[in-house]
This record gives structure tokens, sequence and C-alpha cells, in this order.
């Protein structure tokens, strides 16, 4: 089992994910510096240029099971409207973890839900038997994402650790196959 996605990307319902190319970089940059939506979204702090060596890493990154990182596009105009993730795959137990992220024009129209649908979705087709995501303590509208693509709230799970390094209580969401 590994983490994949078609070159065409994968869509459902005017959302669009594929990998990242260099052309989506200034479209992407701003979440990765606007500390409010790093926070939320879980996201590093990278600059242009750390973005832009990203890119390169990916597929390596996804064939290792530790990042599938796509771009969210608005299937009808092409823009970029955010992102989401399958994560830490563990292959022997089939689990991986999910994680998105907008930018607040896009919010509150579904695209959250559906992005995170699809991509629960897909992992599914990978073979995947538990997707399990994690949202900070406190983020009700992410919850609220969650809840409506018909993930299950388990309960909260302490200190886990942040890209720089923090600790935080977050709240573990699940999904399984035919949920």
């Amino acid at each position: 089992m590994r983490l994949s996605v078609p070159p065409e990307g994968i869509r459902s319902r005017g959302v669009v994910l594929r990998f990242p190319v260099l052309d989506d970089v200034d479209a992407i940059l701003p979440a990765f510096v606007d500390p409010e939506l790093r926070e939320a979204g879980n996201l590093p702090a990278f600059d242009r240029e750390a973005l832009v060596a990203s890119l390169g890493e990916m597929p390596a990154l996804a064939e290792m099971g530790r990042l599938l990182a796509l771009a969210a596009l608005d299937a009808e105009t092409g823009g970029v409207v955010g992102g989401g993730t399958l994560h830490h795959l563990d292959a022997e137990r089939r689990i991986v973890e999910l994680g998105y992220w907008l930018f607040g024009p896009a919010r509150g129209r579904g695209v959250a839900t559906r992005t995170a649908r699809l991509l629960a979705e897909h992992a599914f087709s990978l073979g995947v038997e538990r997707v399990a995501a994690y949202v900070n303590v406190g983020n009700e509208p992410s919850e609220r994402v969650l809840e409506r693509a018909g993930f299950t709230r388990e309960g909260v799970v302490r200190s886990l650790p942040k890209p720089d390094g923090r600790r935080v209580d977050k709240t573990l969401f699940s999904l399984l196959p035919g949920e």
C-alpha cells in the first residue's frame, strides 16, 4: 500500500485535488505565512523558497507514506482554494491521517467538507481501513467540517506535536469504509 494520486488528480462536485505545481506556489504561499491558518491547518512556516523546494520532495514523501500533499482547486476556475493531505500512513494497520485547510473566500460553501470526504474516499480506494483526523481543541469550524463529512468524534488526544515543536491537545475524529 502506498499513497498516490492520478496525474489528473481526484475530483468531486466542484473540487479537484492534485499535486501542486510551480505555477501554484504564489497562490498557496499565503497559507504558509499566515499564522492563523498555519495554526489551524497544522502547516509548517515556509517561505517561497522552501515551498518551491518542497515540490520536488513530494513524490518521495508520498511514496514513503509520510505525506501526500495536494492543492485544492475550484473545478470551474482552476484557482487554488486550499489544500488537503493524507499523511502518516501506517500500511500494516491500514490507517492514515487526513488534513485540510481553506482560504477564507472558499469557506462556508461546503468545500472543506467535500475535500475531507474526497480525501477519505481516496484513501479507502488505496486500501486504507481507517482515516483519522486530528483537530486542535476548540477549532469548532473544523470539527463541524468533519462531522458533516461523516466522521465520528472519538475524544481528546493530549500533547500531540505541532510542526514548530509545541505540543497541543487535539480532538480525534475517524471514518471507516462504508460510513
